[in-house]
């Protein structure tokens, strides 16, 4: 038997996770909490989200050490390592491979503050890129990204020279390994300036935003091999110096390997924080509402990004904490899911005409949108009526995203895989989604989807799997709903 590890780097967690080629049945698998930011786009002036790169490769090694150690004589077996990360963010190296920024990740809002008589920042990059920029990128250029933050350091006299942007991933493979930075396109996708049909960095967006190409890092296949883990990270993690290390490829497309069986016939429903739709396709389309993401290995996931997720619910959870408070009442000590789930299941489908439009902060094409109850009536005006109608909104957005998808794609798909807590721990939002769908929806078994996605790349660039397809018996689930 032979094993693959998967390491993902992700803004909360970092995980590693051992995964036997063969059968994908889980080895072990270590979680520690990323404590390296030093800056909260709360608590800053300008928005800045800051991380330092030091202490989160430290995480990262004590996490491989305590995957190994749990593995014992077994790391012999040890074909490769894949990796996985946050994607849109950007740290900077300097030609000996070491930081000269900090990590500046996804959340980073320093984009959103006027510029040049521009509302933002933002806007500013966009008119500068012009409206063909978001069919050619497939998304657009948005704060956080790695393409805006560049442009910011430059216009703001703070880009190190001579410098290599990497994201997050791509840095802890080349430290790993000693090697330069290697970006795949999945995750160079996220930058905002990355071009999806010609699979190649966007020079002409580069020159406009100001910024060299020199800049931007070589491109490369997930299962390519970045270098060997050399001596000081081996002795660091405990695992076999020379171990293949792969290319990284980000964290939604991982997720997507990592949950999906039979991605011709199967989309994702990934509720978190957030949510999105998500369907695997062979070509790029065009399309406002969606973004095109390159797949490791080919094609693309076409996903329906940005939309209402756990946080709309935390959001009326955390309206019936404070009509507690604000009516002299003891605020409850726990959280009031569990409540909530329980007095929505009591309520009937269709919640006797009570409606919800679940988009407190908008979407990304209207984000001036805001949430809504309609149809409020004697009889169903109550706390299980507006849960049930906030769940039920959230799946007629998950399907409206899917409709948009189908109008780009030739088939419909025959299941739907559900991932990511918001939706593994609410029965009754997979009830809500199952009856919108009108199809059959399985739970991945597999908790650490990004993970397992990173692995299976490295059990295909190691040669244990020959395509990514041969990876269907890694998969289980938890259940088949069936309403």
């Amino acid at each position: 038997m032979t094993i693959v590890l998967g390491l993902d780097i992700g803004t909360t967690t970092i995980t590693s996770m051992a995964i036997e080629t063969a059968t994908g049945h889980i080895l072990a698998s270590t979680t520690l909490a990323n404590q390296a930011q030093t800056r909260h786009p709360g608590n800053d002036s300008l928005g800045r989200s800051e991380w330092d790169a030091t202490a989160i490769m430290a995480c990262v090694g004590e996490c491989l050490a305590t995957l190994t150690e749990q593995l014992g004589s077994r790391t012999s077996q040890i074909l490769g390592l894949g990796l996985t990360g946050q994607q849109h963010g950007v740290i900077l190296v300097n030609t000996n491979g070491e930081p000269c920024s900090p990590y500046i990740n996804w959340q980073d809002r320093r984009g959103e503050h006027s510029y040049q008589g521009h509302d933002t920042y933002v806007d500013f990059l966009r008119d500068k890129l012009g409206d063909s920029a978001r069919a050619r990128h497939g998304c657009l250029l948005a704060a956080g990204y790695m393409g805006l933050t560049l442009a910011w350091l430059n216009d703001h006299q703070q880009l190190p020279t001579d410098s290599t942007a990497a994201f997050i991933m791509d840095y802890a493979a080349a430290t790993l390994t000693g090697s330069p930075v290697i970006v795949s396109p999945s995750s160079a996708g996220s930058s905002g300036i990355y071009d999806v049909h010609q699979h190649a960095w966007n020079l002409n967006a580069i020159d406009a935003l100001g910024l060299s190409s020199t800049t931007f890092p070589s491109l490369g296949q997930a299962t390519d091999q970045v270098g060997s883990l050399n001596e000081d990270w081996a002795a660091i993690t405990k695992l076999p110096p020379g171990l293949p290390v792969f290319v990284a490829i980000g964290d939604n497309q991982a997720s997507f390997l990592g949950s999906v069986s039979h991605r011709h016939h199967q989309l994702l429903i990934n509720v978190g924080t957030g949510g999105q739709v998500a369907i695997y396709s062979d070509h790029a389309v065009d399309h406002p509402d969606l973004e095109i993401r390159p797949f490791p290995l080919g094609g693309y996931l076409l996903a329906s990004t940005g939309i209402c997720g756990g946080r709309s619910y935390a959001q009326l959870e955390q309206f019936f904490r404070s009509v507690c408070s604000d009516m002299g009442q003891r605020e409850p000590s726990t959280t009031l899911f569990q409540r909530m789930n329980a007095l929505g299941h009591h309520v009937p489908a269709g919640c006797d005409g009570l409606t919800c439009s679940p988009l407190f902060t908008g979407t990304p094409g209207n984000p001036q949108l805001r949430a809504s109850w309609e149809g409020v009536g004697l009889d169903n005006f109550t706390a299980g009526h507006l849960t049930r109608a906030l769940l039920e909104g959230m799946s007629r957005v998950f399907a409206t995203g899917y409709q948009t998808i189908l109008e780009m794609v030739p088939e419909t798909m025959s299941e739907v895989i559900g991932a990511g807590n918001g939706m593994r721990e609410n029965r009754l939002l997979r009830e809500c989604i199952q009856r919108e769908f009108n199809l059959p929806l399985r739970i991945s078994a597999n908790r650490e989807e990004a993970c397992t996605g990173a692995a299976m790349i490295a059990a295909v660039g190691a040669g244990a799997l020959e395509s990514l397809d041969d990876a269907v018996d890694w998969f289980t689930y938890e259940c088949d709903e069936t309403g």
